[in-house]
């Protein structure tokens, strides 16, 4: 009898190892046959679920992206403040470190990609939109009045994940913190 194969749990798991791989040896050294080898699949198999590479960067940056909003909405849910939510999406540790070198390269493949760059305004619009409605609810008043007030805090979050994904030791959690009360609490005199 052949192994019945789960399609969702096979494509999970070459993003995965696609997401690792990305983290770790870089976007331009990333061969779907390497995604092959550390999921512990055929190349034939990778490119039975994915059509290219593209396609691959594509499911690692929907895996870390819905990985880093897991955290957050799980910091959000047990009533954090805003600087806790976002550092719990934040890197520090090896999983949302992995997350950011994932992000961080995404961005830049996006400029020079149509599709991935649909999907890059997709999910910077919904980190923007949650980090509106956030500030919304702790001022009091309509996601329209704190537009660039989130527009600031997700640049900050992005210049903060950047950092501390690349230069870890130099941003640890402490650091971290310490710059998003300095801008939430700069949003907040205004």
């Amino acid at each position: 009898m052949p192994k019945i194969v789960d399609r969702t749990e096979r494509r999970t798991a070459i993003a995965t190892a696609a997401a690792e791989a990305i983290a770790d040896v870089g976007i331009e050294a990333v061969t779907m046959s390497g995604i092959a080898s550390r999921a512990g699949v055929t190349t034939g198999a990778v490119t039975h679920y994915f059509a290219d590479k593209d396609e691959v960067v594509l499911a690692a940056l929907l895996l870390v992206d819905s990985s880093m909003r897991a955290r957050f909405k799980n910091a959000s849910a047990q009533d954090s403040s805003l600087v806790d939510s976002l550092l719990a999406a934040l890197p520090h540790d090896a999983e949302s470190r992995r997350d950011w070198s994932v992000w961080r390269v995404f961005s830049d493949r996006a400029s020079r990609s149509r599709s991935l760059r649909a999907q890059y305004r997709v999910s910077t619009g919904a980190w923007f939109d949650a980090a509106a409605e956030m500030l919304a609810s702790q001022q009091g008043c309509s996601v329209e009045d704190v537009e660039l007030d989130a527009e600031m805090v997700v640049s900050v979050v992005d210049a903060i994940g950047d950092a501390a994904s690349v230069a870890p030791r130099d941003w640890p959690i402490a650091r971290q913190r310490s710059l998003l009360e300095h801008v939430l609490n700069t949003v907040d005199r205004q």
